[in-house]
């Protein structure tokens, strides 16, 4: 995955909570369009704009799992880690509900999300992530729930491989290094 993320601040300050919520927002959703391109140029099929963000919410979903995970490990306490990962949700909920809107017109398109984020929350929770790295137990309910929404893609049956082996990784791997930029 080759997308540039600016992830050190310009001037040496105390960075609000917010603040870095947003940011790290902004980057969960470079690296989730850039998936979804990668995805796109391995020949992996969709069929409009509205498949187009079901894809880009699952990678949403995942990378916001991650995030949590990762900032868990030593970052910030479980208390303003809550808050944290609550702030960031809502900054991708805004994101998504503005593109939306930008295509579709006026709308409430957050519940859709919202809705996915609450879900696969649930599903990730059993699944393994630990030394910043995603476990295979938790790239491959990614690798199915990215299969799931692209559906009756000719080339279905090798999302599988092709997310748990190169983008699950890569995606965690771009996103890691964003969170430890952000917070050194």
């Amino acid at each position: 995955m080759s997308v540039r993320l600016k992830t050190q601040w310009h001037k040496e300050k105390a960075r609000s909570l917010e603040e870095t919520a947003s940011t790290t927002a902004f980057i969960i959703w470079r690296i989730s369009t850039q998936t979804l391109l990668e995805l796109e140029n391995e020949g992996f099929m969709t069929y409009s704009n509205e498949h187009r963000l079901q894809v880009v919410g699952e990678c949403l979903a995942f990378l916001l799992q991650a995030t949590d995970r990762l900032v868990h490990a030593d970052k910030m306490p479980d208390s303003v880690r809550h808050s944290f990962i609550n702030a960031v949700a809502l900054h991708l909920l805004r994101t998504y509900e503005e593109n939306h809107q930008e295509l579709y017109g006026s709308g409430d398109y957050r519940q859709v999300l919202l809705d996915l984020f609450n879900k696969q929350a649930e599903a990730y929770a059993p699944y393994a992530f630990a030394g910043g790295e995603a476990k295979l137990d938790f790239l491959r309910h990614f690798a199915t729930s990215v299969g799931a929404v692209l559906g009756d893609s000719k080339n279905k049956h090798w999302i599988i491989e092709q997310i748990t082996e190169i983008n699950g990784p890569n995606m965690v791997k771009s996103l890691r290094k964003a969170v430890n930029e952000l917070f050194d």
